[in-house]
């Protein structure tokens, strides 16, 4: 099964009636790095959350899944909303990020939920190693923008008002040779890297759940591309830390 981030309003219908496919829609008000996000009374798929959350805001997000809707599943990342859900009838997946780097870790949040989310971090190796080893399925990243930083600073606000810029949402930055699209809301700065994440050699696994796309930023056509015909020759796109290990010897 694939697992697609909706980020584009006019491709839920070419993609909503695909029995191979489950749609993923960010949450309003909960959600950092996506341009497009949902009411809750519109999704009737997957809820994203992956920002930070105080009390105040658990409490309302409570209040918001317990409606009467048509969630079939969530996707979240604060470890708070685990009391939230732990009486609705729906899949709960954890997104722990740059946590979910190993076997252990996976297994013991997977007493509590029904999938996590293997962190695209590590290598082609590493995800099938984990993969193989969890007592649950899990959810592999296969493509999509590949998730840098959140800071809940207002960054590209704050930059602007120092350099007394005009301030946009979104922003298009290098560093030396190292691309990354930078995007802020209310709740905070996310950064990703400017090439889309390609790990579509890892379709062929086991043990998973959902293959995960996020097509942020993409336009309808080319989601269609990559998301049904796996096919981003069009799509700027890199293997990243697949067969790259982010392990460095520190020099004297």
């Amino acid at each position: 099964m694939k697992l697609v981030t909706v980020t584009s309003k006019t491709i839920i219908d070419k993609l909503k009636n695909n029995e191979d496919i489950d749609l993923l829609y960010p949450l309003k008000s909960y959600t950092v790095g996506y341009p497009l996000t949902f009411q809750v009374e519109d999704i009737d798929g997957f809820v994203l959350i992956n920002r930070i959350l105080d009390d105040f805001d658990l409490d309302e997000l409570d209040k918001i899944l317990h409606q009467k809707n048509s969630i079939k599943g969530i996707v979240f990342d604060d470890l708070g909303i685990l009391d939230i859900v732990s009486d609705l009838d729906i899949t709960k997946i954890l997104l722990i990020n740059h946590y979910g780097n190993n076997t252990r870790s996976i297994n013991y949040y997977l007493d509590y939920v029904d999938s996590v989310v293997v962190s695209n971090d590590i290598t082609k190796e590493e995800i099938e190693n984990i993969v193989k080893n969890t007592k649950k399925r899990v959810v592999v990243n296969i493509f999509g923008m590949k998730d840098l930083m959140y800071s809940r600073r207002l960054l590209l606000t704050n930059y602007a008002k120092h350099y007394n810029i005009e301030n946009k949402d979104i922003l298009d930055v290098k560093i030396k040779d190292n691309g990354f699209k930078v995007i802020e809301n209310e709740f905070g700065t996310y950064f990703y890297a400017s090439k889309y994440y390609n790990a579509l050699d890892l379709l062929n696994l086991d043990n998973v759940l959902y293959f995960w796309y996020n097509p942020v930023f993409l336009e309808d056509e080319k989601i269609l591309d990559v998301v049904i015909n796996n096919d981003i020759s069009n799509i700027d796109n890199d293997p990243l830390f697949l067969d790259k290990a982010t392990i460095y010897r520190i020099g004297d």
